[in-house]
């Protein structure tokens, strides 16, 4: 059983979704395992960051944003990198792929891939999309690049634009291996 309403509740239900039994005599609500595989308020990306998955060096904060790279994967001659991101204050926000050429992926050889698609929920574009991030709702963003060679398993850098506010900044992810 998870308990929520509590520091314990989380902890347990975050050790829960990574694959660590707990357990607890608190006098809590309980939450189905059910409830927990279907993910909270409906909806499996909000427990992206609690998840094991999530490489603990691999975090960005400014005063704006939290973010939690998520890594890569290859399909086909694409490949497609998952980051996901807080917002600190409820506001709109511009995630950028193509527009402005800022969003770029490196690998270890010296190769640039510009972003080739975004995708946050259920919208997707080539140029940039504008959304409010609500404040402390985590937000997955998957980013797609094209035509990366079969060799490249490695990469050096992954840079994010995000624009606010009249600002512009880059969420940056180093050291990103493809799984075998």
């Amino acid at each position: 059983m998870v308990y929520k309403r509590s520091a314990f509740g989380l902890l347990a239900l975050a050790l829960l979704v990574s694959g660590v039994s707990v357990s607890a005599s608190q006098g809590m609500t309980g939450v189905r395992e059910s409830q927990v595989n279907e993910g909270i308020n409906g909806s499996r990306d909000t427990l992206l960051l609690a998840q094991g998955n999530v490489n603990e060096d691999k975090r960005f904060e400014d005063k704006w944003y939290e973010a939690a790279f998520q890594g890569c994967k290859r399909n086909g001659p694409s490949v497609q990198c998952a980051v996901v991101v807080r917002g600190k204050a409820g506001h709109y926000a511009i995630a950028r792929c193509q527009e402005g050429n800022l969003t770029r992926l490196f690998d270890t050889s010296g190769n640039v891939y510009p972003c080739a698609k975004i995708k946050i929920g259920n919208q997707e574009a080539q140029s940039h999309l504008k959304l409010k991030f609500p404040q402390g709702t985590p937000v997955k963003v998957t980013l797609t690049f094209n035509n990366v060679s079969s060799q490249v398993n490695e990469f050096y850098k992954i840079e994010i634009s995000f624009g606010y506010i009249g600002d512009t900044d880059l969420l940056e992810f180093e050291d990103i291996k493809l799984p075998r």
